[in-house]
């Protein structure tokens, strides 16, 4: 921990900078290219980069096997730190690359075969649903969708219409916890309740990787067997780190996909819990390391903290956008709006549309879904303002 003290001290600093005015001065971006998409990718906080850098420089400097054991050590810290923040135990976290790797595990991990279903949201991310298929051809087992309303007016009708899915052979349900393409937020907790009621062998995986980070999540309370994230969106991360949760009396369950250091020397993993899911070789340690630099970052700010800035940067968006009579893809029902906000565009605006907000107004955008917008913490009033202003200068374009 000795090599952490100089920069853990600076957290409360950047804390209060982020909780300030000008929380883009924490960030290294430049003005005009403002990210305002970290449903797929966030810049990390000038810190956190210093802090791979800074790694990766001891590493280079120094080899020997005390100095890679001090640096690897600190993902034991960051594993910890997670598992807190997340309401379980360190041994049901696993230190990933990705969400797409987390979600990977799960599909090939579980034992399904000819005669056993699987169900999936029709909005889940490609690593949660063509990975599916893609085993189901290789082995046999059937994979159905189930779709939710798009502008759902309650809970029970989203729980309804997930519930109504299920059939005899269901063995695995799989959605995402925030979709990427509307932004609907899934009441995962009431889901998961319901379908436990009413099958409690069934497996539950959700997708994180549009909540960790993003969202307060106690995942014990949520109820699921399994959960992913990256840490290189919401989280504010190094790129290349992610996790997976899975739940310590469904391990044995979920058979590892790679087997490498630091499995050990037997079938049987020396490694405990879910550490037997990142025995991947060598890694970025470096980025390891920062990231639990990361879970401290979090920590001195709060997820809560975090979900209020967020949120409000989002709602003015949608406020701006629904002011000016353009059409939303996004739900705007309180209980499943997110962060992720979704203007309705055609092909052509989706091509176009990115292009010209980064041109008027300096914000980066996507085209997933429609014209996306997913602002974070760093993103301000006048970033928003600026956005908008571009939308009504081209708002032809959106019908």
């Amino acid at each position: 921990a000795a090599g952490m003290v100089g920069t853990l001290g600076t957290w409360p600093g950047v804390a209060a900078a982020l909780a300030g005015p000008a929380p883009d001065s924490a960030f290294g971006f430049a003005p005009d290219r403002v990210p305002m998409n970290a449903a797929n990718l966030c810049p990390m906080p000038s810190a956190i980069g210093a802090a791979v850098a800074r790694f990766a420089a001891e590493l280079d400097r120094d080899m020997s096997a005390g100095n890679r054991r001090r640096v690897e050590g600190f993902k034991e810290t960051a594993r910890a730190g997670i598992a807190r923040q997340l309401g379980v135990d360190a041994d049901e976290v696993a230190i990933v690359r990705n969400t797409s790797e987390a979600n990977g595990i799960v599909v090939q991990g579980l034992e399904l075969a000819a005669g056993d279903e699987v169900l999936l949201w029709d909005q889940n991310h490609p690593s949660n649903h063509l990975a599916w298929r893609v085993r189901a051809r290789r082995d046999g087992f059937t994979v159905r969708e189930f779709p939710v309303p798009a502008h759902a007016a309650s809970i029970d009708e989203v729980v309804d219409a997930v519930t109504a899915a299920l059939t005899p052979g269901t063995r695995v349900v799989s959605f995402t916890h925030v979709s990427n393409v509307t932004g609907f937020r899934m009441p995962a907790a009431e889901i998961c309740a319901a379908l436990r009621a009413r099958a409690p062998s069934l497996f539950i995986h959700v997708d994180g990787a549009q909540t960790w980070g993003a969202r307060a999540a106690d995942l014990r309370a949520m109820g699921c067997d399994s959960f992913s994230g990256s840490a290189h969106k919401w989280y504010l991360g190094p790129r290349e780190t992610g996790m997976l949760y899975v739940r310590a009396d469904r391990q044995d369950e979920v058979a590892a996909t790679v087997v490498s250091i630091p499995w050990g020397g037997d079938v049987t993993p020396e490694v405990t819990g879910a550490r037997r899911y990142e025995a991947l070789g060598q890694r970025d340690d470096a980025a390891i390391a920062a990231l639990a630099e990361t879970v401290a970052w979090h920590d001195a700010l709060t997820p809560a903290a975090v979900e209020r800035a967020s949120s409000a940067v989002a709602e003015r968006l949608r406020e701006g956008v629904e002011d000016l009579g353009l059409p939303l893809v996004s739900n705007g029902h309180p209980d499943f709006r997110s962060s992720v906000v979704i203007l309705r565009a055609g092909d052509g605006a989706r091509r176009r549309l990115p292009e010209l907000i980064l041109e008027d107004a300096g914000v980066i955008a996507a085209a997933t879904g429609g014209l996306r917008f997913s602002p974070h913490v760093y993103n301000t009033p006048a970033h928003v303002d600026r956005v908008l202003a571009a939308l009504a200068r081209h708002r032809d374009l959106l019908g």
